[in-house]
């Protein structure tokens, strides 16, 4: 179900302690599925841990379970982050506890579900001394194929076309050597930070360290009945973030929104102009042929998702998701916080977190 690769076993590769840490908020009725994937790996030396807030997550007794059943997993409540978003808050403390003998991290979202080999395959490039680190992305899996659900696979697919340009640790799961996350002190800026891959990947470029993308390592992220106001959220986080911490990348984003939302616009007003007499073939011909080549587009991004989406329903969706990607497009700009997990956060440049409120409390 979570991969359509077949991945061998592991054979003469250096087989070095690897900790994989995966933060968790919250549970679903697929977490046991999914996490359970993660503790059933054959790669014959690592272990897991689960990283919670405190102990009155739902997610901690699922998560004591899997402590009594396997050797190889374990707890780390974290406490409440006062200066940085909860997840960097969580990762850090947890990386600060592990034994010396761990070489490699792998920094995991709870969401993501991966192939009893994913492990071995994932960490090959860095276990192997030609990269320090390395990156996958995830596919959306829309269980119910509604709308928000496709718009949401679909709108991933796009991103990791963007990323196999410019590399970049972005979702899914990111691979890096124990010694270059101490050595370039990741720890140090995580903890006045909002948000862990960006801020990374920042770090890595400064640093000038290569990253290796592996699309043929992907992570799947089941969906049971995404809601248009749950894509609206996810999209929020999605373009809010590197306001912060990227901002040509924010900026970046919101103009080609704005100008494919108006592309499309204008070529359908220029199309249905044609089919009622109002202006010649020529502007009919543009239309059509700016239709055609978006629409290509978006249909070689199917290839990258691992759902088995029908290509019409994919190709509809596109022109809802441009309008729903335009319209948080547009919102970004006058906005100066992120809503996260039940917690507002203010960000400054970098995305270093200046202030934290509970949305919990602000709503009674």
């Amino acid at each position: 179900m979570w991969s359509s690769k077949s991945h061998p076993q592991i054979t003469n590769d250096p087989v070095p302690l690897i900790q994989i840490l995966a933060p968790l908020k919250g549970i679903s009725d697929k977490s046991r599925e999914i996490l359970q994937t993660l503790l059933d790996q054959d790669y014959p030396n690592y272990r897991v841990m689960f990283i919670l807030e405190d102990d009155s997550d739902p997610a901690f007794e699922l998560v004591s379970e899997f402590c009594s059943s396997y050797k190889h997993v374990g707890l780390f409540l974290s406490g409440t982050a006062s200066q940085s978003g909860q997840k960097n808050f969580g990762l850090v403390k947890a990386v600060s506890t592990l034994e010396p003998e761990v070489e490699v991290l792998v920094f995991c979202d709870s969401t993501n579900a991966a192939a009893r080999g994913w492990l071995g395959e994932i960490t090959r490039p860095v276990r192997s001394g030609d990269f320090e680190v390395c990156t996958t992305f995830r596919s959306f899996l829309p269980e119910t194929l509604n709308t928000p659900g496709i718009c949401q696979a679909l709108y991933a697919s796009t991103v990791f076309a963007l990323l196999a340009v410019t590399p970049k640790p972005w979702g899914g799961a990111t691979v890096i050597r124990k010694s270059t996350f101490d050595r370039l002190n990741v720890s140090k800026v995580w903890l006045h930070t909002v948000v862990d891959d960006l801020t990374l990947g920042n770090i890595l470029n400064e640093a000038n360290v290569k990253i290796f993308v592996s699309p043929e390592n992907f992570l799947s992220s089941p969906i049971r009945k995404q809601t248009l106001k749950g894509l609206l959220a996810f999209l929020d986080r999605q373009i809010l973030f590197p306001k912060f911490t990227n901002p040509g990348i924010w900026i970046f984003t919101v103009l080609w929104h704005i100008s494919l939302c108006a592309s499309l616009l204008l070529s359908s007003m220029g199309l249905f102009s044609y089919f009622v007499g109002f202006l010649g073939s020529e502007y009919a011909l543009i239309g059509a042929l700016f239709w055609i080549g978006v629409l290509t587009l978006v249909a070689s991004l199917r290839s990258v998702n691992h759902a088995k989406i029908p290509i019409v329903k994919w190709m509809i969706t596109f022109p809802v998701l441009v309008l729903a990607a335009t319209y948080v497009c547009v919102k970004s700009i006058f906005l100066d916080h992120i809503d996260w997990h039940g917690k507002r956060y203010y960000c400054g440049k970098g995305g270093v977190v200046i202030e934290i409120r509970d949305l919990k409390i602000e709503s009674t």
